[in-house]
């Protein structure tokens, strides 16, 4: 019988700067599936990067990038309630979460486009779909758009700025772009991305100006604030970028951080844990619905763990 585990490092152990070197953007994973074999997926967010699969020398994946002694394990039901408590925004550095979701999607399809997906784990992800979607739907633990997004939003919202320009054309790029709008319609924005296509893509449906990662430069020159969704293995924005122009304040959401160390030194530059600390005082009312989201957890584990029974393929539950 097949063991399904997950291996794993995140925020509640680790530091930004020591998860970086475990993080994976698209190419990678792309790479790593080529490479491997067996049944796997990789998720890889700013909180986090995780490998769900079947073989235990998948573990190597992460180790190769570093000391292990920061990395979890968990096998069997621990794994897979494991998985549903992320998908369920239970285990994000900002409880309830709810952009956990798209990220897990995006990771979930690349794997399957590779072939990585076996029926297992394909059922897997659509009970904890299921159960995340109950959760939104049926409890107040995502109300209220609590997020890095939202948190980045409001706070160039409140300001006098009247143009911003966001790096990264991806998940939570569109989604910052998408809540500046909502509460502020009138800040101008500028989208730069290294893929042009999707750059015009995105920038059409969102009615944004849009700049190739070539013209960072020029997107910047009357630009008040600066927000990087990329996740680049090397930093894209440098002093050279910024000299010159009007940014006084800088959003850095990428894991690794995308922007240069020198920067951080003369400007207002705000990682990912920075922001998220700053959203931790305003939850404490999803908390309270932590125990109905348990629940709901619990119900569609034990669906889940019924099917895995009449498939008798895996040990998990026999």
């Amino acid at each position: 019988m097949k063991k399904f585990f997950v291996t794993g490092i995140s925020y509640k152990k680790s530091d930004l700067n020591h998860r970086s070197r475990f993080a994976f953007n698209h190419d990678e994973c792309v790479e790593t599936y080529n490479t491997h074999h067996g049944n796997f997926f990789i998720l890889s967010t700013c909180n986090r990067t995780e490998v769900y699969g079947f073989e235990h020398d998948h573990k190597n994946i992460l180790t190769s990038r570093g000391d292990d002694f920061s990395l979890y394990s968990k096998e069997d039901e621990a794994a897979v309630n494991h998985f549903f408590r992320v998908a369920s925004g239970l285990d994000s550095q900002i409880p309830g979460d709810y952009e956990i979701i798209a990220q897990i999607k995006s990771s979930f399809l690349l794997a399957k486009a590779r072939g990585r997906v076996n029926g297992f784990l394909e059922k897997m992800f659509n009970y904890a779909l299921q159960a995340s979607k109950e959760v939104k739907n049926n409890t107040s633990f995502s109300d209220g758009t609590i997020s890095v997004g939202w948190s980045v939003a409001s706070q160039i919202a409140k300001s006098e700025i009247k143009k911003v320009t966001v790096v990264g054309a991806g998940d939570t790029g569109e989604l910052v772009i998408r809540y500046i709008q909502k509460l502020r319609p009138d800040i101008q924005i500028n989208l730069v991305n290294r893929d042009v296509t999707k750059l015009y893509l995105v920038a059409s449906k969102h009615d944004v100006l849009p700049f190739p990662l070539t013209s960072l430069s020029d997107a910047l020159v009357d630009s008040q604030s600066l927000v990087v969704t990329t996740n680049s293995a090397q930093p894209l924005v440098d002093l050279e970028h910024i000299e010159g122009s009007a940014v006084k304040t800088i959003y850095d959401l990428s894991v690794p951080r995308n922007v240069a160390p020198g920067v951080y030194k003369i400007l207002n530059v705000f990682d990912v844990d920075m922001v998220s600390k700053q959203i931790n005082e305003t939850i404490e009312n999803r908390l309270k619905e932590v125990p109905k989201v348990e629940l709901i957890i619990a119900h569609h584990m034990e669906e889940f763990k019924n099917w895995s029974h009449r498939r008798q393929l895996y040990s998990i539950y026999l």
